[in-house]
């Protein structure tokens, strides 16, 4: 799912409140937000399973534009999306 500018702009928001943050590895300040909401889902042996008992966590990507670090933040806590969202 893409993030709308209002959601971007909402996202920025949420992350300057801990600026200057610093990448983990390699100590840059330099990063890029990805624009589309990801989801990781529980690992099932392999096999894909949608619906049901399943988990997925929402997330967001902040990737350090040195190194290649992603941090993942969940979607839900962003309040870019609701909890129940389908």
């Amino acid at each position: 799912m893409k993030l709308s500018e209002n959601q971007t702009s909402k996202v920025l928001e949420a992350l300057n409140k801990y600026a200057p943050l610093s990448c983990p590895i390699c100590k840059s300040q330099n990063f890029q937000l990805n624009d589309i909401i990801f989801e990781i889902r529980e690992f099932s042996g392999g096999n894909l399973v949608i619906g049901g008992q399943s988990s997925i966590f929402p997330a967001i990507t902040l990737t350090c534009k040195q190194c290649g670090y992603s941090h993942f933040f969940n979607a839900v806590s962003l309040g870019l999306i609701g909890k129940e969202t389908k």
